[in-house]
C-alpha cells in the first residue's frame, strides 16, 4: 500500500466535533464528539432517549445543529442539505421501514439509484449498480414482487438494497435488526460484515447488543444526551458505567 493510500486510511471518514441541538428546553445532544474510521463498522449505542437518532438526523441533513460541526471525508457539511449529503457518498436506513410499497422492488432500486453519488454514463450501467445490489442483500428472485407484498424483514433488505444502489462510502443504519427474527439478523450481519470487507464504513445504531458487538470494531455510548465512553466491543462490555447506563437494564 502506497503512503497515500496508507494516509488515507488511516484518516477517519467522518469527524464529529462538539455538536449541539435543542427543542426548546429540551436538551437532544450535547458536545457530542467521536469519528468514524474507514472501512470497519462502528457502533452507536445507548438507552432510549440518549439522542442517538438525532444524532443521525444531524449528519444526515434532516435536523440542523445549533453547534459543532460534522465533516465527511474532510469536507465540512455541517447543516448541508440532506440530499447533498447523500450524493456526497453518504446513504442511511431508518428505524421505520421506507420504499414505495405498491411498485416492485427493482421500481423502488430505479429510483434509489437516481440519487447516486457517482454518475451513471449508461442505462447499463445503471443496470449493473441494481443486479449488484439485488445480489448482495440476496433478493433477486423477489426483484418483480410489490414491496407492500414482502415481509418486515424482506423490506429491511430492500430499504438497503436503496442506500448500495446509490454506491455510498458510509452507511448509517438505525436499528437494522429490530423486529426482524434470528435468521434474518444473522443474515443480515453477515450481508454488513461483507460490505465492510469490500471497503464500505458502517456506522450503526441497534440496541441487539451482540449484534453489535460481533460486526463492530468499534463502539461509541451515549446516555442523557452526550458521549459516556468509546471504545473496543470487549472494553464496553466490561465498563462499569456502561453496565449500569445501558447494558445492565437489558439483563
Amino acid at each position: 500500500m502506497s503512503a497515500a493510500a496508507t494516509a488515507l486510511q488511516a484518516t477517519p471518514i467522518l469527524d464529529v466535533a462538539c455538536i449541539g441541538k435543542r427543542y426548546g428546553g429540551i436538551v437532544a445532544v450535547e458536545d457530542v464528539s467521536f469519528q468514524v474510521r474507514r472501512g470497519i463498522a462502528t457502533g452507536l449505542i445507548g438507552p432510549n432517549g440518549a439522542g442517538k437518532t438525532t444524532i443521525f438526523d444531524l449528519l444526515t441533513g434532516f435536523q440542523r445543529a445549533d453547534k459543532g460541526t460534522i465533516s465527511f471525508e474532510g469536507r465540512l457539511i455541517t447543516n448541508l442539505a440532506a440530499h447533498k449529503i447523500s450524493r456526497l457518498g453518504m446513504g442511511r436506513t431508518f428505524q421505520s421501514v421506507r420504499g414505495f410499497a405498491k411498485l416492485s422492488v427493482i421500481e423502488n432500486l430505479r429510483i434509489a439509484e437516481g440519487y447516486s453519488a457517482s454518475a451513471v454514463v449508461s442505462s447499463g450501467e445503471a443496470d449493473e449498480r441494481i443486479a449488484r445490489a439485488l445480489a448482495l442483500v440476496e433478493m433477486n428472485e423477489h426483484a418483480q414482487k410489490l414491496v407492500g407484498s414482502l415481509s418486515y424483514g424482506q423490506r429491511k433488505l430492500v430499504e438497503l438494497a436503496m442506500v448500495l444502489v446509490q454506491q455510498p462510502k458510509l452507511i448509517l443504519l438505525d436499528e437494522p435488526v429490530a423486529g426482524v427474527n434470528p435468521g434474518l439478523a444473522e443474515r443480515l450481519g453477515e450481508i454488513l460484515s461483507r460490505l465492510v470487507a469490500s471497503g464500505v464504513s458502517l456506522l450503526l445504531v441497534e440496541h441487539n447488543i451482540s449484534f453489535v458487538t460481533r460486526l463492530c470494531t468499534h463502539v461509541v455510548v451515549m446516555a442523557a444526551a452526550r458521549i459516556l465512553t468509546a471504545g473496543t466491543p470487549d472494553e464496553i462490555m466490561k465498563n462499569p458505567q456502561v453496565l449500569e447506563a445501558f447494558l445492565g437494564s437489558d439483563r
